[in-house]
Parts: C-alpha cells; sequence; structure tokens
C-alpha cells in the first residue's frame, strides 16, 4: 500500500521540489532534510496521550490516525491518514522534550494549528531523548488532545533524521514530507507552506490559454 502512495504522491512530490528552494517568510529555520519530497516513514506506536479516558472505549477513530485494537492499546498509525485513507489530511508530525524550553513555549502554537486543522490536519508530537513518564507530564500540564506516541527505542527520532527537539515536519496529504523545522515554530509556519503547495496545485491545474 505504501508502494501505491508514493506514485499517488508524485504530483506532490514535484511540487515540493518546487517550493524547496523558497525561503519561509517566519522567525523559525526552515531546514533541509533527504525526507523532503520523499515518502514520510510508516510513523506508527503506542498513544501515550490522550488519556483513556478521552478515546472513544468503544474502539471508534477517537483521533484521526488513532484505532483502538483488540487488546484495548490506542495506536497511532500515519497510513491511517495517508492518500490511501478514507480522509487524507495534512499531518504535522512534533518531535519534543519535557526538559526543552522552546517546546514548553511551542506549544500553544501546536494546540492553535491543531484546532485549526480539526477536519483536514493530525498532529503527532514524539518525545525525544525523554522518560515517557516526564513526556506524559508534560502534556498533563499543559495539555493537548492530540496523538502522543511513545519512541522509546528512538526509531523514530532516527527515521526522521531528528537532532535536537523542538523539530517539526509537515506531511501533505499524499504523505509526501514537505517541510522541517528545526526550533520553535508558529502555527502559521506550516500553513504558509500548506497555501504555497495548495497555490501551486491550483496554478497547474488552471487552463492554460489557447488550451
Amino acid at each position: 500500500m505504501r508502494v501505491a502512495a508514493v506514485l499517488v504522491g508524485l504530483v506532490a512530490a514535484g511540487l515540493i521540489a518546487l517550493l524547496a528552494t523558497r525561503d519561509s517568510d517566519g522567525g523559525s529555520i526552515r531546514a533541509a532534510s533527504p525526507l523532503i519530497g520523499e515518502l514520510v516513514p510508516p510513523l506508527r506506536g503506542e498513544l501515550i496521550w490522550p488519556p483513556e479516558s478521552f478515546l472513544d472505549a468503544g474502539g471508534a477513530q477517537a483521533l484521526p490516525g488513532v484505532r483502538i485494537g483488540p487488546d484495548d492499546v490506542a495506536r497511532f498509525d500515519i497510513d491511517a491518514v495517508g492518500p490511501l485513507s478514507s480522509n487524507p489530511r495534512w499531518v504535522l508530525v512534533n518531535f519534543f522534550a519535557s526538559w526543552c524550553v522552546p517546546c514548553d513555549r511551542e506549544h500553544p502554537a501546536l494546540a492553535t494549528w491543531a484546532a485549526r486543522h480539526s477536519q483536514d490536519g493530525a498532529l503527532v508530537s514524539v518525545p525525544f531523548g525523554d522518560r515517557t513518564s516526564d513526556a506524559i507530564a508534560f502534556y498533563e500540564r499543559l495539555g493537548g488532545d492530540w496523538s502522543v506516541v511513545d519512541d522509546p527505542d528512538s526509531r523514530w527520532a532516527v527515521e526522521f533524521g531528528v537532532l535536537r527537539p523542538p523539530e517539526s515536519f509537515l506531511i501533505t496529504p499524499d504523505g509526501i514530507v514537505a517541510a522541517r523545522w528545526q526550533g520553535q515554530i508558529s502555527a502559521d509556519d506550516p500553513d504558509a507552506v500548506i497555501a504555497l503547495l495548495l497555490g501551486v496545485a491550483s496554478a497547474d491545474a488552471a487552463p492554460q490559454p489557447g488550451s
């Protein structure tokens, strides 16, 4: 299925390559990554937040990309919001740590982005170099109604090539990595890239003179 998704994302990859040389208008650092223009790593894992009381005990999809298995454990799977899902979404993957001061400052912006994209987006956070208990305490203190996926073996940090928190990655509904930020972001940083991609896509789809 993920191989098929690569074919689905070829157009998006071309648009991303076109935009890759554009500077960010915001104050955050848009960083290079070998993942940009490529299919997102198959991020999946057990949720450590929100609490079970937030999730639908009947096993329905309480959060985008989340399913409660027969073992009653809630897990996130990025493929469940990808191009082969019934409702492909923009995904913002955020790596954070409880000891990271910029992560603390960035948290309200993530909450704003999640609320802004409740219908067409999904936010998923992943602890980096942190104890699971401390990551949970971070969210107990600051709140948040999006998925936090445990990464005890740092698998996803390695897959995404994360150097230090916070780092964020924007994934298109086609499952293609569109942008990477190192450092604290605003809610408008990923939206600026979304607007550029949608604008280029609209321009490409418009009838050309004489056609």
